[in-house]
């Protein structure tokens, strides 16, 4: 009986067995002719582009000299020098003229490398014709950093920081003039108001002797004043000497409640609709703490208001927490909002760099989740392009894009376009937005293009 019951179960495991062969056949057939299709659907559909396209890159000259080293034309490419740096940019709409600011290698990283340095041949202005995609000249003004274009007036005002200067360009001829800030004010940022003919500078302030001390004075840290008709100073908005507000916990202060390192000033930028100059600023830390990565006190960043007519503060918002170091800005005039990157961050207090919105009627923040407005490292310059309500978050890791919209706003993504991206303008005829960094070793004009259908 036993031998029966095996002989009569062998055709049926047979059967299964046969089944199993069967199912797994049209399983591995079904699979492979899923995968042919796919890459025959890839093949005859490309892809949905980026949202930021690749153009074209375009060499620029060193940052380095009246020429290019081993070069005769000054504006032949050129090679990257040791800590080199780009910084703001401007367009100007009439002759289609973008000014970028080639500051070359920084003084403060050369000092500290024991490098010599010429600062007269130490960097300049890069002068670039939109319309023809060519290098036209370069301005020998060292170690610009704020620029900014005065389109009515057909100027342009480029800070150059090292010396406390604002030069007076003429965007035609090109010919400078210089606006003396006085000693050690370091201006950085510069911004303009149309209707009272101002321009606005930010000073950082510069330590007199930095052997002693890195500190700048409180008496440096002001927003200069000039007047764009007679280029001219017309005063200084203290910021250094402002007394903490009570929210604000400075570790250490002077009389009168004066944090003792004073602030931080960052980028301004004027709102045409409620005339007045907005400025990002923030306590300081010591700047002799031995620890290179010591933050500032927590808390204590600010958005200040400024009369742009008679030239005093109005108001004073201390931002957020999640805000430390509070630096580019930009202004949508139809919204009354600022869009302001904060640039610390800090994992042990789950602090990151991101985008942070205030109403700019009411002078309050609107709450914000700043994960979901966590920008690529090193932001710097914010830019909205005001035709498709884009907003653009220059940073050294990426370009940090977002939908602005009112009611609709939100992070759109990063975008990679190469190494130190952090300065960049927009020109908003051709969507067409330029980088200008290092790569490969030499100073580059990279060009890329928004594209609103991109992912």
């Amino acid at each position: 009986m036993a031998e029966q019951s095996m002989a009569s179960s062998h055709p049926r495991s047979l059967g299964a067995s046969s089944i199993f062969r069967w199912f797994m056949g049209i399983i591995s057939f079904g699979l492979l002719a899923y995968m042919l299709v796919n890459v025959a659907y890839q093949m005859i559909v490309p892809p949905p582009a980026h949202r930021l396209v690749f153009v074209q890159d375009i060499p620029l000259p060193s940052g380095l000299g009246a020429v290019s080293p081993g070069q005769k034309d000054p504006l032949a490419p050129g090679v990257e020098q040791q800590f080199d740096h780009f910084d703001f940019q401007t367009l100007d709409p009439g002759t289609h003229r973008l000014f970028i600011a080639h500051t070359g290698p920084s003084p403060d990283l050369l000092n500290l490398a024991h490098i010599k340095f010429d600062l007269k041949t130490d960097g300049h202005i890069a002068v670039f014709d939109t319309n023809q995609d060519k290098l036209i000249a370069r301005i020998p003004i060292p170690q610009v950093a704020g620029i900014v274009d005065a389109p009515d007036l057909h100027k342009v005002y480029a800070a150059d920081a090292e010396e406390s200067i604002v030069y007076s360009i003429d965007v035609k001829t090109l010919k400078f003039k210089p606006i003396e800030l006085g000693d050690d004010e370091g201006p950085d940022a510069v911004g303009y108001d149309p209707v009272e003919h101002k321009i606005f500078v930010s000073d950082v302030g510069t330590p007199a002797d930095p052997k002693k001390t890195l500190n700048a004075a409180r008496t440096n840290q002001n927003v200069a004043v000039i007047d764009a008709l007679t280029d001219t100073l017309i005063t200084k908005i203290n910021i250094g000497n402002l007394p903490k507000l009570p929210r604000e916990l400075a570790p250490t202060t002077q009389p009168g409640n004066v944090p003792t390192f004073g602030y931080d000033v960052g980028h301004n930028k004027y709102d045409d609709v409620l005339h007045r100059v907005f400025v990002t600023t923030q306590i300081l830390h010591n700047a002799d703490d031995p620890n290179p990565v010591a933050l500032p006190p927590p808390g204590t960043g600010e958005l200040v208001s400024i009369d742009a007519v008679t030239n005093t503060i109005a108001d004073r918002l201390v931002l957020p927490v999640t805000c430390s170091t509070p630096h580019g800005m930009a202004i949508d005039t139809q919204q009354e909002v600022a869009f302001i990157a904060c640039t610390d961050f800090d994992s042990d207090r789950n602090l990151v760099e991101n985008l942070l919105r205030v109403d700019l009627k009411s002078m309050k923040v609107i709450p914000t989740d700043p994960m979901k407005t966590r920008l690529a490292g090193g932001a710097d310059i914010v830019l909205i392009d005001q035709r498709f309500h884009v907003l653009f978050v220059g940073c050294k890791g990426g370009i940090s894009v977002f939908d602005e919209k009112a009611g609709e706003f939100h992070k759109l993504g990063d975008y990679v376009l190469g190494k130190g991206t952090h300065t960049i303008a927009i020109d908003e005829e051709t969507q067409y937005l330029y980088l200008p960094l290092n790569t490969g070793g030499r100073p580059t004009l990279r060009i890329v293009k928004y594209n609103p259908n991109g992912i």
